[in-house]
């Protein structure tokens, strides 16, 4: 009885300084993003949604993966609020007044313009009445390597050379038979080609050229954009998405994160054989494949491209850095 009694006295006195019901976790924040097939989004996206880094940052994340064209009508359709999208398509839309913001970082342009490894071409300057193969003429990608190459060697791609809009697995067989005499690919099957030395080679990389003039890659094949009314909403929530998509790419450069990923979604992402992986490694460790830096100084060189881009006809002007650059330097990258 004894010991009853001193076991219901410190029972009331722990309950008079615990509450009868601890406060609930809050409840996670729902967010959609639209990424394309046969692209690194797919892993990273993915891979970091199971291995809880957006729960981590408060953020229950949908993924959303369609062909290229579905991804492009994702953002535009309001099916997403938020996400990495085409970079110089969503400057046009900002200059022709869509309610959009550039908000972080995102897939640089890692689409180099590749060729077979025994073409006589030294320069893209060479590839004048060749004929040229993309997998999209709107493809943020394709719009900023063309901006790089009539900046670097005075070529249009789009006027000077004899351009063929083909499906990314058909390009690459296109230009294999000789069919063409250059290609920029989608991501996984540029990165593959690359992968593929003896039969293929690199002639120019837009990514290499501006980190030469700047220091940093070109964003603007896929950086993070969203809806202006939908960050002024809940800026707190917009900045824990842009933070999570980040850490997302930062998860994706361990190798075995990477494995992991590609085991469960490779076949969708299209990187299936082990010489790709390994060109993935290679990038993602060299962290040329993300641009994860949105501070001053990597955000002043991205609008420097954008300059370029005028100036090359690429865009009709350049929009506001101020004005549309968000959370720069807030991120904590």
């Amino acid at each position: 009885m004894l010991l009853a009694g001193l076991g219901s006295l410190t029972a009331a006195a722990v309950g008079d300084r615990v509450p009868a019901h601890a406060d609930p976790a809050p409840a996670l924040q729902k967010v959609n993003v639209v990424i394309p097939t046969e692209s690194v989004f797919v892993l990273n996206y993915n891979g970091g949604k199971d291995a809880g880094i957006f729960r981590q940052h408060g953020i229950d994340i949908s993924v959303d993966v369609r062909p290229f064209a579905g991804f492009l009508a994702g953002l535009p359709s309001r099916v997403s609020m938020v996400g990495n999208f085409s970079g110089i398509e969503a400057v046009e839309k900002i200059n022709q007044g869509v309610d959009w913001a550039i908000v972080g970082g995102g897939l640089t342009v890692i689409q180099d313009v590749i060729v077979l490894k025994d073409s006589p071409f030294k320069t893209v300057a060479d590839l004048k009445g060749k004929k040229f193969g993309t997998f999209s003429t709107g493809a943020g990608s394709f719009k900023a390597a063309r901006a790089a190459m009539i900046d670097a060697y005075n070529l249009d791609v789009l006027k000077d050379t004899n351009l063929e809009q083909v499906a990314g697995p058909a390009l690459t067989a296109l230009l294999q038979r000789g069919q063409i005499d250059a290609m920029i690919n989608i991501s996984s099957l540029d990165l593959a080609a690359e992968a593929q030395t003896d039969k293929f080679r690199v002639l120019f990389s837009p990514n290499d050229y501006w980190r030469q003039k700047t220091g940093y890659p070109i964003v603007w094949a896929a950086p993070l954009v969203a809806w202006k009314s939908w960050v002024d909403e809940d800026p707190t929530r917009a900045k824990n998405v842009a933070a999570a998509i980040e850490d997302s790419f930062r998860w994706l450069r361990n190798p075995d994160n990477l494995d992991a990923a590609v085991k469960k979604y490779g076949a969708l992402a299209g990187v299936t054989k082990p010489q790709d992986v390994a060109e993935y490694k290679q990038w993602l460790a060299a962290k040329k494949m993300f641009l994860t830096r949105w501070d001053r100084d990597a955000v002043d060189a991205q609008w420097k491209f954008l300059e370029v881009c005028q100036r090359t006809g690429v865009i009709s002007k350049v929009p506001a850095e101020d004005k549309y650059a968000l959370f720069v330097g807030e991120l904590g990258l």
